[in-house]
């Protein structure tokens, strides 16, 4: 059993400061306040005057028998003031332990360890290091009472970089019933096997460089969001995990690094909602494929150069979609297999409402003939991104024949290379029937996005609002652009032009 006196000394770095925190002051003042403790009081000058002590129960409930105050905090159950604390600062809760006997320990029943914010730690000596580290690890270890916690949230700052302890604090919570574990690491941080078969998992967040090392034999049946950030993957263990987590719902996979021996990115899921996949390549000499089995997902980001192939199954439920994809510069020309690989990604994503998209040299990547190659038939809303200066106004019109039903279109685009030509008087069905708003972003008073605009205003019947943002213009050449764009002839009659 841990002396009382040892855990009492080790608290003495967050009781004997005299900066108090906010959160602290705050409960303190209620607790005196509520409590019927102090029951009048006025602030001048840096004192407290009119203070009414009461110094034994007997006064106390006195007191509040003649002038009304209840000690209401007092008859609040343990397990509300635990989750009371449990959205102050540490040190701030630590702190409550000089309130009376009963708060002396109660902060050790907190269900939510948060040392993720840095700023906590600013201005600690290696001493007070040193005190909080021995502080945590008696507060999870601490043998009278075994706590189920609901959250750990922890960074390299709150353990000074001592990767053993780290380690040792991360078996510890698992060993206590966790249900959501966030842990940022600056270096490589081995993880502990138990990690990777914990039942009592809901959410796990890792922020942590260096090759992912996982058990064959992985299970976490109760996970429900997954989010993987900065890790390299040198095998395919990883898609493992993902297919074995039965419930899974979100899965983020943020500036994750590909190994060479990484061949296919398998992802198969059928309880996954919500997917956002940023693939970096490492030292590769050889592409890779993507296969997707998420049916029911609502919402698809991806981020990637792209990928020798994709075979994505129908994504039915599919809401909002992300699609950011590069080619590598020597794939920039017109090549048949990316064609392909580009159409099948975007024939997976059909059924989205709202879509952002950016393809570099989308042209040679999704050529458009006369019949459109897939349709977006629910798509309403659209942000078409392009940042080189390739882009081809009349391949924009042709895709917008494949959403016919696209109600607000957004183009952020620089200066274009080419714009319409004379035959595309071909209208879109959604330009003349559906289009209501449209934005211009990055406009530099170009002539062939003056072409496109000029073609919006004269066949879009029930456009209300176009809205031009203009860049890296003087106040003279906006207002001469303003001008002729005012001036330029519209269907709409209630169409009006904004411009910022």
């Amino acid at each position: 059993m841990m002396n009382p006196k040892a855990f009492t000394k080790s608290l003495l770095c967050f009781r004997t400061e005299g900066d108090f925190g906010c959160g602290f002051l705050c409960l303190l003042l209620l607790w005196l306040v509520w409590s019927g403790r102090v029951c009048g009081f006025w602030v001048g000058n840096g004192s407290v005057a009119k203070l009414k002590r009461c110094s034994t129960k007997a006064s106390m409930a006195k007191q509040a028998k003649n002038e009304g105050v209840l000690d209401r905090i007092s008859t609040l159950p343990d397990h509300i003031l635990c989750h009371m604390l449990c959205f102050l600062p540490i040190k701030d809760a630590v702190r409550t332990s000089v309130l009376s006997p009963r708060w002396r320990y109660l902060f050790t029943f907190m269900s939510t360890l948060d040392l993720y914010d840095y700023r906590q730690f600013r201005g600690f000596t290696r001493r007070d290091f040193n005190d909080f580290k021995n502080f945590v690890d008696r507060l999870l270890l601490f043998p009278k009472q075994q706590v189920r916690l609901e959250c750990f949230r922890v960074t390299e700052n709150a353990s000074d970089g001592d990767c053993p302890r780290l380690y040792g604090w991360i078996c510890a919570v698992l060993s206590r019933g966790i249900k959501e574990l966030v842990v940022s690491y600056g270096k490589t941080l081995r993880l502990p096997t138990l990690l990777f078969t914990c039942q009592s998992l809901v959410t796990l967040e890792l922020d942590i460089p260096g090759d992912m090392k996982i058990p064959p034999d992985v299970s976490l049946p109760n996970l429900k969001s997954l989010n993987l950030s900065n890790f390299l993957f040198s095998d395919g263990l990883i898609f493992k995990l993902v297919s074995s987590c039965h419930v899974l719902e979100e899965l983020y996979m943020e500036f994750v690094k590909l190994g060479s021996n990484i061949t296919e990115v398998n992802i198969h899921n059928l309880s996954l909602k919500r997917m956002t996949l940023e693939f970096v390549l490492v030292n590769r000499d050889k592409d890779y494929k993507m296969v997707i089995n998420a049916p029911n997902l609502e919402y698809f980001k991806i981020y990637d150069m792209l990928a020798d192939g994709y075979r994505v199954s129908s994504m039915n439920s599919l809401e909002h979609a992300n699609i950011k994809v590069h080619q590598c510069p020597e794939y920039a020309i017109y090549d048949v297999n990316r064609e392909r690989a580009a159409t099948n990604l975007l024939q997976a994503i059909c059924n989205v409402k709202c879509l952002y998209l950016l393809i570099t040299h989308a042209e040679t990547l999704i050529p458009m003939g006369p019949e459109p190659v897939f349709a977006f038939h629910k798509l309403v809303q659209l942000k078409f991104v392009n940042e080189t200066e390739a882009w081809v106004g009349t391949w924009i019109l042709e895709f917008l024949h494949c959403v016919p039903n696209l109600e607000i279109l957004h183009l952020a685009l620089d200066a274009a290379s080419e714009g319409i030509k004379p035959l595309a008087e071909n209208v879109p069905s959604c330009v003349s029937f559906h289009l209501t708003e449209i934005r211009i972003s990055r406009f530099v008073g170009d002539e062939p996005m003056f072409q496109m605009i000029s073609f919006f205003l004269k066949h879009a019947t029930v456009l209300e609002t176009l809205i031009i943002a203009m860049k890296y213009l003087t106040e003279k050449e906006e207002l001469s652009i303003t001008k002729r764009l005012l001036e330029l002839p519209r269907n709409s009659r209630s169409c009006q032009v904004i411009t910022e």
